[in-house]
């Protein structure tokens, strides 16, 4: 997995910051230009200094801890980043331990769909493309006795 740098301080940093170790500024990933970003404003909108001013928020799914993505900040935008777009189905997560392992599952399929787009391997989501499209499905565990 590539490391970044903090587009303000120049600190390294790896795939799942949400913040700065060394100058405290917000980070979320940039699909687009595969960068993470130092962000100023927030908490509602985002701006990138470093990518021209663009506005973002986050994914949705951050609201759970489970994602650090970010989306353009447009009226009427998918509230899911580029990877949320793909689950068809989450687990419950009311539970801490049932959270902890989407926020796992998650972070594995981030890794994946990032290696994914940096290969240029087609990422249609099943609305998309309901023949071909990738979906991912997170089904509540059933223990057994």
């Amino acid at each position: 997995m590539k490391l970044f740098r903090c587009d303000h301080c120049g600190h390294m940093l790896y795939f799942e910051n949400t913040r700065c170790e060394r100058c405290g500024h917000t980070l979320g990933y940039a699909p687009l230009p595969n960068r993470m970003v130092a962000l100023d404003g927030g908490p509602h909108s985002w701006q990138a200094p470093h990518l021209d001013h663009r506005s973002f928020v986050f994914c949705a799914n951050a609201a759970h801890g489970a994602c650090n993505w970010l989306v353009a900040a447009e009226p009427g935008h998918d509230p899911y980043c580029r990877a949320c777009r793909h689950n068809e189905l989450v687990p419950a997560i009311e539970l801490p331990a049932d959270l902890a392992r989407w926020q796992a599952i998650e972070r594995a399929k981030k890794r994946l769909i990032y290696s994914l787009l940096r290969l240029h391997l087609p990422l249609a989501t099943r609305n998309e493309d309901p023949v071909h499209g990738l979906s991912f499905r997170f089904p509540d565990e059933e223990l057994s006795p």
